[in-house]
């Protein structure tokens, strides 16, 4: 009967441990970083508006944006902290929030709208941009295509809460409007599917697709060329339009040099090709005529 009561109040002292392990706050590891509701305040909208037949590409978030995070601070060959926080309101600045593995003074990278963080290979510790299928639509880049790019400090913590904030969003792409024009007549020409490559003497040189954007120190890396030589960015419209071609460029040249392009344009009237050549700045908007000869 002792031996009886003796097992009785070890099972009930294993369920007080267990009860009481349950109850405490997640561990921190060696570092001293341990999963904390992390709150970016104000986070601000840099977004450029874009207005053009009464079309508009608002300079604000909207509740519920997703951004993918990347903890800078303890990044390491053996560690990745890198999820999404969401945005809590619709207005020019916002407050993005989630779990977040984190201590004070580290530095979150933040981009948006969500994206993959490359967990392997030489662009591990990246965010990977995807150019492709794009709708040449306003709200299409809106919502898929419009990158931005900051990183927040941790200011503050407690034992389950952080508080961090951010000086800027940067945007990463620029954005063009092009109509296009028959050489001859200057008739506009219908559009339903556009093709976009790189060009130069030789002919042309495709277009890099999927890119990577290093937020430490804060640019974009091209693959190498031979990754891209046959690529080409490639929008297909959902309705034929002559109205105008909305789409998301990669920055490129510099006040020497001016990138050339070639384009081709099929859509009822046939396919037309060209080539054109320009600069263009992150962040910038360029509404742009193309004249264009008929190929076919």
């Amino acid at each position: 009967m002792q031996t009886g009561i003796v097992w009785m109040a070890c099972l009930m002292l294993g369920v007080a441990m267990a009860a009481c392990s349950s109850d405490a706050d997640e561990p921190e590891n060696n570092d001293g970083r341990k999963l904390r509701q992390l709150t970016i305040t104000d986070v601000p909208m840099t977004r450029a508006t874009l207005t053009d037949n009464d079309k508009t590409l608002g300079a604000s978030w909207e509740a519920g944006d997703k951004a993918t995070y990347f903890n800078l601070s303890s990044f390491t060959s053996t560690n990745i902290d890198s999820d999404v926080l969401t945005a809590s309101s619709t207005s020019e600045t916002t407050i993005f929030t989630g779990t977040v593995r984190c201590n004070d003074n580290d530095q979150i990278a933040l981009i948006y709208p969500k994206t993959q963080l490359v967990t392997t290979g030489n662009d591990r510790g990246k965010f990977s941009i995807n150019l492709a299928d794009q709708k040449g639509t306003l709200s299409d880049i809106a919502e898929h295509f419009h990158y931005l790019s900051g990183v927040a400090q941790v200011t503050t913590v407690t034992s389950t809460t952080a508080n961090a904030a951010i000086s800027s969003m940067e945007p990463l792409l620029a954005v063009a409007k092009f109509v296009f024009k028959d050489a001859n007549n200057n008739a506009e020409i219908p559009v339903k599917t556009l093709k976009i490559s790189y060009a130069n003497e030789y002919g042309t040189r495709g277009y890099p697709t999927t890119v990577v954007f290093n937020p430490s120190p804060g640019e974009i890396n091209l693959p190498s060329p031979e990754q891209w030589e046959e690529q080409t960015l490639t929008v297909d419209l959902d309705t034929e339009t002559s109205d105008g071609v909305y789409v998301a460029l990669l920055p490129c040249g510099n006040e020497q040099f001016n990138e050339q392009f070639f384009f081709s344009v099929t859509g009822s009237n046939g396919t037309y090709t060209g080539t054109a050549s320009a600069k263009l700045a992150a962040g910038k908007y360029y509404p742009v005529t193309l004249k264009l000869n008929k190929a076919n």
